[in-house]
């Protein structure tokens, strides 16, 4: 897995998006709304984000949230690993701010299916809930059902966040993803979006040539390993493997430049 760091976010995802999302691409309009938000949220836990990126469709995830058990974040990120067979492109976001109106960051490639099965093994039980309203918040029993209704003292019902019944395991949680994917190899984005799209550079004709230099200096060692092993072969295929040797052994270093090996299961 790579990490890509300094980049601009909502360009890169966009790009990730449409090499893969065929149906719903409007979802990521949210996606832009939520990560702008976030960028400019004074609260450090809504600066990183789980995102996937679907054929049909995108989800932006709090990862704070992901890892409570129960939560709705938690639910959506298990959903397409247990009941779809969906190709699902993930990835941790960490945003640091907003530098001429670009969303800057990093980005973290994920294992879907992996983080997933980490998800399930390390999240943690949620305890009660707070419910937030426009001039405060309040604590709820996580059993009560939540009206969202409004509330005298406190006014309009903005939303509710699920708590963890022990705060000092999810921040233990947290801080090991972060610890971990710090230590991914770093990558170029750019590379990373043309191999998504099919779009990787050719090598150059140089580094074909290169190349081609290699496999002729390797033309003798091919015919002497094969006549090495003639001794341990069964009959038909030594007499085989003998006729071939002797047909590589008259090519020119030309010639056999312009041969294609490919392993026998290769070509069935």
């Amino acid at each position: 897995m790579q990490k890509f760091e300094n980049v601009d976010i909502l360009k890169s995802l966009k790009a990730i998006m449409q090499t893969h999302t065929e149906h719903f691409q409007s979802d990521f309009d949210i996606d832009i709304k939520t990560l702008k938000q976030a960028a400019k949220s004074p609260n450090p836990e809504d600066k990183k984000q789980l995102w996937l990126c679907r054929p049909a469709g995108t989800w932006c995830l709090r990862e704070r949230d992901t890892f409570i058990k129960g939560s709705r974040e938690h639910n959506t990120f298990c959903f397409y690993a247990e009941q779809t067979s969906d190709k699902i492109l993930a990835y941790a976001v960490e945003l640091t701010g907003i530098e001429k109106g670009r969303v800057t960051g990093n980005l973290y490639e994920l294992d879907y299916k992996k983080h997933y099965e980490h998800v399930k093994d390390v999240s943690v039980p949620a305890g009660d809930t707070k419910l937030i309203y426009e001039n405060g918040e309040r604590m709820q029993e996580a059993e009560k059902r939540i009206t969202g209704d409004a509330d005298p003292d406190l006014g309009k019902f903005l939303r509710f966040e699920e708590q963890p019944k022990d705060p000092a395991a999810l921040r233990g949680v947290l801080w090991d993803e972060k610890y971990n994917r710090d230590h991914f190899d770093s990558g170029d984005i750019k590379a990373h979006i043309e191999k998504l799209s099919g779009k990787e550079k050719k090598p150059s004709l140089r580094a074909q040539l290169a190349q081609d230099r290699e496999t002729v200096k390797a033309a003798p060692k091919k015919q002497a390993a094969m006549t090495a092993a003639l001794p341990y072969m069964e009959t038909e295929i030594q007499e085989l493997a003998e006729r071939t040797a002797g047909k590589l052994k008259q090519l020119t270093e030309e010639e056999f430049a312009r041969f294609v090996f490919l392993p026998a299961e290769d070509m069935e």
